[in-house]
């Protein structure tokens, strides 16, 4: 039995290894965070939520494959006009419930792979009808 040539395995090894970085560079690698806020307005109307996610990008500025942006959250403004529904601190998730006043609510983002904190307004329009 004829064993084959093993310039060819080691060749198939060298671009296993060079593929399997690239996908962990570019692809997996976090390089930068950004912040996702929906819906961009509460109303005041007791029941309408809003969603502020930490989103880790890769270096093609997508969301990084496999991979969650750890942030701290702090209300700085407008703390009475809103309820904390879900604070998950791990994944960067926070789900703020509007109460039944108007105004304006800030929130300040410490994110692990950001340089600055970041701020994010959000204003409590009246519920009209």
């Amino acid at each position: 039995m004829k064993r084959g040539n093993p310039v060819i395995y080691i060749s198939i090894l060298i671009i296993i290894l060079i593929l399997g970085f690239f996908i962990y560079q570019y692809l997996i690698k976090i390089y930068e965070s950004t912040v996702k806020v929906e819906p961009q307005n509460l109303f005041a109307d007791n029941q309408s939520t809003l969603t502020i996610s930490v989103v880790p990008l890769n270096a093609f500025g997508s969301k990084a494959l496999f991979r969650n942006s750890p942030a701290e959250f702090e209300i700085i403004e407008g703390g009475s006009l809103v309820k904390i529904q879900l604070l998950d601190n791990e994944k960067g998730l926070l789900i703020l419930k509007a109460k039944s006043e108007t105004g304006k609510v800030a929130v300040k983002i410490k994110s692990k792979h950001s340089l600055l904190p970041m701020m994010v307004e959000i204003m409590i329009q009246p519920n009209v009808t």
